[in-house]
């Protein structure tokens, strides 16, 4: 127990002193426009213009433009400004008099789309105006598909190594234990993955992905590094059933499987980038091993039991170890990301995942140390614990994904 609390204070103190040293960045955001908005112009201004608050790449840039009564007027294809890729500009064709709404759409450095919206008039305001209807889709089943999907690749990941690692211990393989549930398992994450690339393709409002790729346009697909993490995915499950390989290679490829999970987030929004996305990559390699292992355990919880020190002093420690590295990335991660200081004053939904996540794992921490004991004193294993402690982790994962799509303190 000594051990767990020295831990956790070296984590508070790392937390507050990187609390200052990162610059925090949020998804591309507003900082201005021509005109400015609810401005009240006596002619047509020629353009729009609007400044964001990072560099934009112009194919994946929408403007689209309504008068009062609802109804979209033609524009031009939107250009960036010469020596300024932060600013998007877009010509005006001849307009009445009257109240016009612009929406602009724009893909953020880490890959998630951001619209902003700007109301002008010209001449005089209009006395009715109807707004233009919300044509950004609902990224609920993109959660909801990416946690599944994500959440069978982070544990069969981490469930390969600890079955490999256990045979040495004369215990069962990974294959023994699961039998044709892993081909079940790679057809739902090849199924999972392909779900995930239509849904956020649907997301962006400015361009096509699955049009891009079809034309081979990687300059513009590389710009959204969600899209990139799809498609590499991809690539290492077709890999990962290339059969006669020697065992190598599986690890190999499973460690690549999860270690791309960590590109395709907040991460790239965050400066100093190489430092979001290693702490970003040590969190999701570590959650991975922490949730295989657990669910290692419960599968072949009966041959474990039969008594296996050598085993059990192995699986303690590297069970305590990722455990201590999860929550000390994560708090790093927090760290980084947002400032520490202002969570208490927000009431975002980021930081009521964040509540979640926290609790969850101190929960799997708690159970974790009653777990210990009865294996160590009893040499059993509680069942109903084992459940509860991987019921507990996938909801920390979720809550974390589900941030990962959301705007966080600070945007």
């Amino acid at each position: 127990m000594k051990r767990y609390l020295f831990s956790l204070w070296i984590m508070l103190m790392l937390v507050f002193s990187l609390g200052g040293m990162a610059s925090v960045q949020a998804h591309a955001g507003l900082m201005g426009s021509t005109p400015q908005e609810g401005e009240v112009l006596k002619t047509n201004p020629g353009q729009l213009s609007f400044q964001f608050t990072e560099t934009l790449e112009p194919d994946l840039v929408s403007i689209r433009l309504y008068d009062w009564n609802g109804i979209e007027v033609r524009l031009e294809q939107p250009t960036l400004q010469p020596g300024d890729a932060s600013r998007v500009n877009v010509r005006l064709p001849e307009l009445a008099q009257g109240t016009y709404n612009a929406i602009v759409a724009v893909v953020s450095e880490d890959g998630h789309p951001v619209e902003e919206r700007l109301s002008f008039s010209i001449g005089q305001k209009s006395a009715t105006v109807v707004m233009p209807e919300q044509r950004q889709s609902d990224s609920t089943y993109l959660i909801v598909y990416r946690h599944l999907t994500q959440g069978l690749l982070l544990l069969g990941g981490g469930m390969y190594f600890v079955a490999w690692r256990a045979q040495r211990f004369g215990l069962p393989s990974f294959t023994q234990v699961l039998g044709m549930g892993r081909q079940i398992g790679w057809f739902l994450m090849v199924i999972g993955l392909f779900f995930l690339w239509f849904l956020y393709d649907e997301s962006l409002p400015a361009v096509s992905l699955t049009t891009i790729l079809l034309q081979g346009n990687w300059g513009v697909l590389l710009q959204s590094p969600f899209a990139i993490m799809l498609l590499i995915s991809l690539l290492w499950l077709l890999l990962l059933v290339i059969p006669g390989m020697v065992t190598g290679w599986y690890l190999f490829i499973w460690a690549l499987l999860i270690s791309t999970q960590a590109f395709g987030g907040h991460a790239w929004g965050i400066s100093p980038v190489w430092l979001s996305l290693a702490l970003r990559l040590l969190h999701v390699g570590t959650v991975a091993l922490w949730l295989g292992a657990l669910f290692y355990l419960l599968l072949t919880s009966r041959q474990v039991e039969q008594g296996n020190p050598v085993f059990k002093r192995f699986f303690l420690r590297m069970v305590a170890i990722a455990a201590i590295l999860a929550v000390l990335t994560g708090a790093l991660m927090l760290a980084v990301q947002t400032d520490v200081g202002s969570l208490l004053e927000s009431s975002m939904t980021w930081n009521y995942l964040l509540y979640v996540k926290l609790a969850s794992f101190l929960l799997m921490l708690g159970i974790a140390f009653r777990q210990n004991r009865y294996w160590r004193q009893q040499n059993t294993l509680q069942a109903s614990l084992l459940r509860w402690e991987l019921m507990l982790g996938i909801v920390a994962m979720l809550a974390g994904l589900w941030m990962s799509h959301t705007q966080y303190p600070g945007t």
